[in-house]
């Protein structure tokens, strides 16, 4: 390998790149405050903005999140194998339909996995901004996310309210309404 090739293979944790709209939740009270960030793999973010550091296929994705105090992120489910590892802070996993099935509370050097087919959600309990590595299986990290239905459900009706004034103003505009 050529000092080219290694370098384009390096991230320094001071040069990461966060991305404060990579999910859809990222604009809802609770959840608005956290930064992702794409490591190595294109990971689920639903944002064209995220930036991915190493996008040389591995079969594998590394993400982080960096979240402040009482920042969550909310109920969601891959099709592919998910594990976190806390780098720093204090972590509150939960998991199920509402996030009430179970949870653990977990702190830097700790590793859990929840299995697909199963809701996962978590926030920072610490008292400072802290910061957990994902990593998924798979080069495409399964298709994406699926929200818990009452995740979404708040956001389209916020994505229909923000629509409203075109909406009105479209209806308006026709004679024969």
């Amino acid at each position: 390998m050529t000092d080219h090739d290694i370098a384009s293979r390096i991230v320094r944790y001071g040069e990461l790149q966060p991305c404060k709209t990579a999910f859809i939740d990222a604009h809802t009270p609770g959840s608005n405050q956290k930064e992702n960030f794409t490591i190595i793999g294109g990971g689920v973010s639903e944002s064209p903005d995220q930036h991915v550091h190493i996008s040389i296929p591995h079969g594998f994705n590394i993400g982080a999140a960096g979240q402040p105090p009482r920042c969550r992120n909310s109920l969601h489910d891959h099709h592919t194998a998910e594990a976190f590892f806390v780098l720093s802070g204090r972590w509150r996993f939960f998991w199920g339909r509402w996030g009430t099935a179970g949870e653990v509370v977990l702190e830097e050097g700790d590793i859990f996995n929840i299995p697909t087919g199963i809701f996962r959600g978590f926030e920072n309990i610490g008292t400072d901004y802290g910061m957990i590595m994902a990593i998924l299986g798979g080069d495409d990290a399964g298709g994406g996310v699926m929200w818990a239905p009452q995740v979404i459900g708040p956001i389209l009706g916020l994505c229909v309210l923000a629509a409203l004034p075109i909406i009105i103003k479209t209806i308006r505009g026709k004679k024969d309404v």
